[in-house]
């Protein structure tokens, strides 16, 4: 082999090396940022998920709250619904 040919390989595998290394990084610094994408993605629905759930609970208080007996009783007579033994006062009446 000649020292010109041994030139040539020497440089060619240079560049292929160069290349290799800069599509590596390349691929790096695209990973790197999809996955802070990502995770950035994934705060957002672990706090959306929180505002859920704190509605969920909300939610199940005011059903709670709202089938007590007291409730129904208070709502029936803003209503206007009177319950059996009931006096009704003649003001009440108008």
């Amino acid at each position: 082999m000649t020292e010109q040919k041994a030139k040539r390989v020497i440089v060619a595998s240079t560049v292929g090396a160069v290349l290799l290394l800069f599509i590596l990084l390349s691929v790096m610094v695209y990973q790197i940022v999809k996955i802070r994408i990502e995770k950035k993605r994934y705060d957002e629905l672990v706090t959306i998920c929180e505002e859920y759930k704190n509605l969920n609970e909300e939610g199940k208080k005011t059903i709670e709250a709202r089938s007590s007996y007291w409730w129904i009783v208070q709502r029936a007579r803003e209503l206007g619904y009177v319950f059996d033994g009931d006096y009704i006062y003649e003001q009440d009446a108008k």
